[in-house]
This record gives structure tokens, C-alpha cells and sequence, in this order.
């Protein structure tokens, strides 16, 4: 049997570039891919450093532009010759302020990557895999997936609730043709993304929110490690692997006096 075959949209750092990392220890064939050229080209550099010889190749796409999704599958059966796991993990934030604070472009902006970016990739990916006679198709859950509401995240949580809807609507469509849809949660994590969203304004509010975060919070690389295995061991559509559980909340919480978790730093 051939190696594992993986293309991750939006992989050129945060938790898409650790997964990379961790497929590629694990002997799987990766493409990695980001909206520019000179990200894909310094993701591709570390990559090849670490894991001499392994086989990972990069290719430039904005997921909110149908022809260039395309073009990322056409370029990863090019190179790997097939596409086994195809995760739609490409996303922009949006500045926490309320919906009237946000322009109407940037509105555009997180709904063209976060939801039609997502259906995009399901669309090429679906249809590739029912060719190639099977393969999964995985969606990145976020804030917002659970209707759960926060101040704040608006337009990136009706996109990421609307997601959910996707994945499942899609694994029930998928039923009968080989193709296995399934879900990701990560919970909350300490990455570029992350940052940018959070407000530094208000030196009170800043710690509050340093120590919740050092309590629920993890690094890219340790969810990537318990996410990868699962992801190359999944059977059953309509799986969800989820990282943050609820009962893992309690339980940090609870333990939060005793245990000193330092995951967030100045």
C-alpha cells in the first residue's frame, strides 16, 4: 500500500502547517497550500529541512476563488497522484467588535474564505474523490460551530454554524459513493490567528483573559498530534474528533490551582 495522501488548505503556519508536520513523521505524502506564493514557498523550506526526502510539494490558493481550488487538486494528483484526505482548514478572523463596527468588505472577506472557501473545496474534493473512487473530506470546526453566541464573533460564527450544517448535509449526501465526510475540533489555541482577534486595550480585561486562556488553551502542536492519527484511522462518515471536550473544560478548571499551565505569553 502507497503512502497517505493529504492536501491541507491553509497550511503555511498555525495548526494547518503543524498538521503537515505531523502527517509527514507519520510517512504520509502532503501538499501544503496558503493564499501566497512566498508563504507556501517558506512553509515548503521548513518542511523539506525537518523531513529530508519525505514527500511534500506546496501549491499558492485562495480557497474563495473556485478556479484556484481546482487548480490545487489538479496540482496534488499531479504530484501525489491522488488526493486521500482533503481538509478544509483555510480561515480568517474577524476583529472582535460588533456586527456595525465591521466594514462591509471585510464582512465579504470572512464569508468568501470561512464558508464558501469551504464549499468550494468539498465541491472539487467531492467530485475528484467519487472519480478516484473514494478518499475523506474533512471540515475545521470553530467558535461559533455550536450556535454557542459570544460578542464579537458575528460574521465568523454564523460562518463557522453554517459549516457545521455543510458537513453534515454532505456526509449524508456522500453516503454510497466511498467518500467519508467528517469534522474537526480543535477548541482553542494559541496562534496567529487566535491573537489577532483578542483586544489589549484594556490592561484588566488583557490578564482575565490570559489566565482563562492559560487554563483552555493549547499549542497548535499538541492538538495536531492527537488530531493526525485520528484523522489516518477514521472508518465512519459523519465522524467528529474533537480535541476540547467538555468534560476536559471541567476538569482544567478544576484543577486550574494546581496545576500552572503557561500556554499564553506577553
Amino acid at each position: 500500500m502507497g503512502k497517505t495522501r493529504i492536501v491541507i488548505t491553509g497550511s503555511t503556519r498555525g495548526l494547518g502547517f503543524r498538521l503537515s508536520r505531523e502527517f509527514l513523521s507519520r510517512g504520509c505524502s502532503v501538499m501544503v497550500s496558503g493564499r501566497t506564493g512566498e508563504g507556501v514557498t517558506v512553509a515548503l523550506g521548513e518542511l523539506r529541512r525537518e523531513f529530508p526526502g519525505a514527500e511534500v510539494h506546496g501549491f499558492p490558493c485562495d480557497t474563495g476563488i473556485y478556479g484556484q481550488v481546482e487548480a490545487l487538486w489538479d496540482e496534488a494528483v499531479k504530484r501525489l497522484g491522488g488526493v486521500d484526505h482533503w481538509i478544509n482548514n483555510a480561515g480568517i478572523a474577524q476583529p472582535l467588535v460588533p456586527i456595525w463596527d465591521l466594514e462591509p468588505e471585510l464582512m465579504e472577506s470572512v464569508v468568501r474564505t470561512d464558508l464558501l472557501g469551504v464549499l468550494h473545496g468539498s465541491r472539487v474534493a467531492m467530485r475528484g474523490m467519487v472519480a478516484q473512487g473514494g478518499g475523506a473530506i474533512w471540515f475545521m470546526e470553530g467558535h461559533g460551530s455550536d450556535g454557542r453566541i459570544t460578542k464579537g464573533f458575528s460574521v465568523y460564527g454564523a460562518s463557522k454554524r453554517a459549516l457545521r450544517y455543510v458537513a453534515r448535509s454532505l456526509a449524508v449526501e456522500a453516503k454510497g459513493t466511498g467518500v467519508l465526510v467528517g469534522a474537526l475540533s480543535p477548541g482553542v489555541m494559541i496562534t496567529d490567528f487566535t491573537m489577532k482577534q483578542l483586544d489589549r486595550s484594556d490592561r484588566g480585561a488583557w490578564e482575565r483573559t490570559k489566565r482563562v486562556f492559560n487554563i483552555i488553551a493549547d499549542r497548535p502542536e499538541t492538538v495536531a498530534s492527537f488530531l493526525a492519527p485520528r484523522i489516518l484511522s477514521a472508518k465512519k462518515s459523519g465522524t467528529l474528533i474533537a480535541w476540547l471536550t467538555g468534560p476536559k473544560i471541567m476538569f482544567r478548571f478544576m484543577t486550574a490551582g494546581l496545576v500552572k499551565r503557561k500556554v499564553m505569553e506577553d
